[in-house]
């Protein structure tokens, strides 16, 4: 494997949640594709719920949050990391092609 190789296979054990055997034994490919396939669908989901993260941001500063429940932050949270691993994914699958 070449040092190139090596150090951008190192990036993305930090981006994806599997580890450097089962990144060699499955197919980098195979992995993005998979990981960004999840990402969009859970991002549909929220679409779904909330209509789009700006509409559920103006609810949070609305409604304000629960102490009892805190799902509307959950789901904020989860919105914009799953949005930010989705466009470093989408990034390394540019780069990667």
């Amino acid at each position: 494997m070449s040092l190139k190789t090596d150090n951008r296979t190192h990036e993305l054990e930090d981006l994806l949640p599997v580890g450097r055997e089962e990144l060699l034994r499955r197919g980098l490919l195979t992995v993005l594709t998979e990981r960004i396939w999840h990402l969009k669908e859970r991002l549909r989901q929220l679409t779904e719920q909330h209509g789009s993260l700006s509409q559920l941001e103006r609810r949070i500063k609305r409604e304000g949050l629960s102490p009892d429940d805190h799902s509307l932050y959950h789901d904020w949270l989860e919105w914009r990391a799953a949005q930010h691993e989705l466009d470093r994914l989408l990034e390394a699958l540019k780069t990667a092609l």
